[in-house]
C-alpha cells in the first residue's frame, strides 16, 4: 500500500496532569500511557503516539519539569501544537515553558483546549479563558482557537476534532525534493524483525532497500521495511511518520537522538554558528564560555557559548553565537534548537543553526564571519547560496555540500547556480573530475594575498620581470587549495589585476627598475656571453673581471634569463640565447645526414671540450631536442617536427 497524501504530526503540550492523555484518548480511542510507571503514576513520562486519522498523528508529550527533554524531542518535528490547560489550575509554569518552547521551535499553528471544565464554575472558566487569551496576545498564536473539553462527559470533543481538521486544511505541502532526514524519537527491537526506529521525516524521501547513515556515529544501515500509520509502505516522504526496520551491523545500538540521513551528505557536528534569542522573562544573561544544554531535534547535548557580535545577550535580546559542543551530533542549516540553563535546568531561549563545523571564532575574522552569518540568517536565496562558499578556510564546494549548507532543494539550487554562473559570481572548476564550484569572493581573497606577495617580490627584486608562477603557488598553497589557486590567478590575469608574461607574474603598475650601475653591469655580462660563443666564461672569471659580489652577479644573471638573453645549462654554465640557437641549428643540420650523435660529434661541431659538451647534451635531452640511447643521441621530438 502506498500512502500518497500529505501527513501531519500534531504535538500535545501543557502542564503535568492537565489532561493531555485523556484528550488524545477521547480523540483517537488510544491510551498513549504505554509504560508501567506511567500507568501507575497517571502521568506521561515518555512520548506517546496515536493516530487521529490515516494521515494525522498525535504525539502526547510529558508535562513534568524534569521531563522537558522528552517534551522537546516530541515537538521538534511537529506541524502544529494542541495546547492543553486545565480549568482548575489555569496557566502553570510548564504551560508557559511549553509555550515558549513551541514558539522558539518556529511552530506557528496551534489549537488551545481548556480541559476539566466540569470541575469549575462558569465564571471561573471564563476567567481562565481570558487568561489564556492574554497569554497568547502579541504572539504567533494570537487569535488561535480556544476551546473547552470535558473528559468525563466528552463535551467539546467534536469541536476540537473539527477545529484540528480545519487548521490542517490550511497547511501547505512539504517539499519532498530534499536530502532524506529522520530524527529518531523511538528505537526498539522486535522478534523476527530486528531493529526498528520511528520518527517524522523532515525532508526528502526513503524507499525500501535504500541505504542510510545513522549520525553522529556514521553507522551504515539498509532499509528492510517501512511502515506509516500501521500500514506497510514502499516509500515515505517529508511530513510522514515512519517506522523503519533497519538492517545494521552486529552490536549496533540505535537510540533516540540519532538521525537517519541519506549517505554522503552530512558529517558529525561539534561546532555550530547560530542565531540565538533569549526569552524576555528569564533571569539569565548569556555570557562567553557559559555552559548550556542544547536540545536539537531529539537529542540533548552540552556545549559552551562563544558570543560573536556582543559581550552579553540579555533577556529578550538576540545575537550570533558559536556553540562548541561537548559531543558530536547531527545538525544542519536552519535547524531549530532550544537552550536550557545547565543548572538549574530552565529553558532560557532558542535559536537557529546557520553553519555547521565552521572555523573556530577568532576576533581577526569577526567582521567577515558576522557578515556571512547575517546573510545566512535573513538574506535572499542568492545571498544564502553565495554565503555557502567559505572565505576564511577556503575550499571548493560540491553540489551536495552546497545543498546541505543552503537548505535548498536540488532543483532550486541548480537554478540559482545557473544564474550565478552567468553573472560570474561563482565558477565551475572544470579541471576537476568531481563537479566543484568556487566563488568570486574566494578568488578575490586569494588574489589579494597573491598581489601582496607579488608586490613584496617586486620590492625585493626590482630588476626582474616578476615572480615565477610556481614560486607564487608554493607560497599560496600553505593556506589555500591548489585546485582553486590556479583558477584564481587565471581570473586575476583575465580581469587585468595581474599581468602574466610567460611564466612570470607581475602587477600592472610595475616596471623593471635598475640603477645606472646595474644597467651597465647587465650590458657587460650580456656582451661577455654573446661574444664568447660556444666557450662561455666561468662565473668566477666574470665576477673578478666585473668586480662585483656573487649575490649581485647572480641577480643580474636571473634578470638576463627572464629577458630570455641567457640559457641556464646548469648551475655554473650559461649560454647566450643566440649561441644556444646556433647549437640547435648545428645539431638539426647534423641529423639531416646522420642518424646518431656522439659526444665527440658535438665537440667537433662547436669546437668545445667534454667540460661543455656533456652538460650541453644533458640539457638538450631534457628539453627534447635530443634523446639519449646508450652512448649516443637520436633526434628528439623538437627536432622531428
Amino acid at each position: 500500500m502506498n500512502i500518497k497524501q500529505r501527513q501531519y504530526v500534531i504535538g500535545l503540550a501543557g502542564h503535568i496532569d492537565h489532561g493531555k492523555t485523556a484528550l488524545v484518548k477521547a480523540l483517537t480511542g488510544i491510551d498513549t500511557d504505554r509504560l508501567k510507571e506511567e500507568k501507575a503514576r497517571g502521568i506521561t513520562i515518555d512520548l506517546g503516539f496515536a493516530h487521529l486519522s490515516q494521515n494525522i498523528t498525535l504525539i502526547d508529550v510529558p508535562g513534568h519539569e524534569r521531563l522537558i527533554k522528552n517534551m522537546v524531542a516530541g515537538v521538534s518535528t511537529i506541524d502544529m501544537v494542541l495546547f492543553v490547560i486545565a480549568a482548575d489550575d489555569g496557566i502553570m509554569p510548564q504551560t508557559r515553558e511549553h509555550l515558549d518552547i513551541v514558539k522558539l521551535l518556529g511552530i506557528k499553528q496551534g489549537l488551545f483546549v481548556i480541559t476539566k471544565v466540569d470541575l469549575v464554575a462558569k465564571d471561573w472558566l471564563e476567567l481562565v479563558e481570558e487568561e489564556v487569551r492574554n497569554l497568547l496576545q502579541g504572539s504567533v498564536f494570537d487569535g488561535s482557537p480556544i476551546l473547552r473539553f470535558s473528559a468525563i462527559s466528552g463535551a467539546g470533543i467534536e469541536e476540537v476534532r473539527q477545529s484540528l481538521f480545519q487548521l490542517i486544511d490550511q497547511m501547505g505541502q512539504k517539499e519532498h525534493d530534499g536530502i532524506f532526514r529522520l530524527p529518531v524519537d523511538r528505537a526498539f527491537s522486535k522478534a523476527g524483525f530486528g531493529t526498528i526506529v520511528t520518527g517524522s521525516v523532515i525532508s526528502g524521501s526513503l524507499k525500501t532497500g535504500d541505504s542510510v547513515e545513522i549520525l553522529p556515529e556514521k553507522i551504515v544501515a539498509r532499509i528492510r521495511g517501512l511502515q506509516s500509520h500501521d500500514s506497510q509502505v514502499d516509500e515515505v516522504e517529508a511530513g510522514f511518520r515512519a517506522a523503519v526496520n533497519l538492517v545494521a551491523g552486529d552490536r549496533v545500538e540505535i537510540v533516540r537522538g540519532q538521525v537517519l540521513v541519506q549517505p554522503g551528505f552530512y558529517e558529525p557536528v561539534q561546532l555550530v554558528n547560530t542565531h540565538v534569542q533569549l526569552l524576555p522573562g528569564v533571569k539569565f544573561n548569556l555570557k562567553n564560555q557559559v555552559r548550556v544544554r542544547l536540545h536539537l531535534h531529539t537529542s540533548e547535548i552540552l556545549g559552551r557559548v562563544i558570543l560573536m557580535d556582543r559581550k552579553e545577550i540579555h533577556p529578550g535580546e538576540e545575537g550570533l553565537v558559536q556553540i562548541r559542543l561537548e559531543s558530536p551530533v547531527y545538525a544542519s542549516y536552519k535547524d531549530r534548537f532550544i537552550i536550557r540553563q545547565y543548572s538549574p535546568q530552565i529553558t532560557v531561549g532558542g535559536g537557529t543553526v546557520l553553519e555547521t563545523n565552521p572555523p573556530r571564532f577568532r576576533k581577526r575574522f569577526a567582521a567577515k564571519m558576522i557578515q556571512n552569518l547575517k546573510k545566512l540568517l535573513s538574506g535572499s536565496t542568492r545571498e544564502v547560496v553565495l554565503a555557502c562558499f567559505p572565505t576564511i578556510e577556503i575550499r571548493a564546494m560540491s553540489l551536495e555540500s552546497m545543498q546541505v549548507r543552503s537548505g535548498l532543494s536540488r532543483e532550486s539550487l541548480l537554478q540559482e547556480i545557473e544564474a550565478l554562473l552567468k553573472a560570474q559570481e561563482i565558477f565551475h572548476l572544470e579541471q576537476i573530475r568531481e563537479k566543484l564550484y568556487c566563488s568570486r569572493n574566494q578568488f578575490l581573497r586569494i588574489l589579494a594575498h597573491s598581489k601582496k606577495l607579488i608586490e613584496r617580490y617586486h620590492q625585493r627584486f626590482p630588476g626582474r620581470t616578476g615572480i615565477v608562477m610556481a614560486e607564487l603557488i608554493s607560497h599560496l598553497i600553505k593556506q589555500y587549495p591548489e585546485d582553486i589557486i590556479r583558477p584564481a590567478i587565471a581570473f586575476g590575469v583575465k580581469e587585468k589585476s595581474i599581468v602574466q608574461t610567460g611564466d612570470f607574474l607581475s602587477l600592472p603598475s610595475f616596471q623593471t627598475q635598475l640603477g645606472g650601475k646595474e644597467k651597465e653591469l647587465l650590458e657587460r655580462i650580456e656582451t661577455a656571453y654573446r661574444s664568447s660563443g660556444f666557450i662561455p666564461p666561468t662565473i668566477d672569471e666574470l665576477i673578478i673581471s666585473l668586480g662585483v659580489k656573487e649575490s649581485i652577479f647572480r641577480e643580474l644573471i636571473n634578470i638576463l634569463r627572464e629577458q630570455q638573453q641567457l640559457v641556464i645549462i646548469e648551475e655554473k654554465l650559461f649560454y647566450h640565447s643566440e649561441t644556444f640557437e646556433k647549437v640547435v641549428d648545428l645539431i638539426r643540420q647534423f641529423f639531416s645526414t646522420h642518424a646518431e650523435l656522439k659526444v665527440g660529434d658535438l665537440k667537433d661541431l662547436t669546437g668545445t671540450t667534454r667540460k661543455h659538451a656533456i652538460p650541453l647534451l644533458s640539457y638538450l635531452d631534457a628539453q627534447g631536442y635530443t634523446r639519449r640511447e646508450g652512448d649516443v643521441r637520436l633526434a628528439g621530438p623538437k627536432l622531428q617536427n
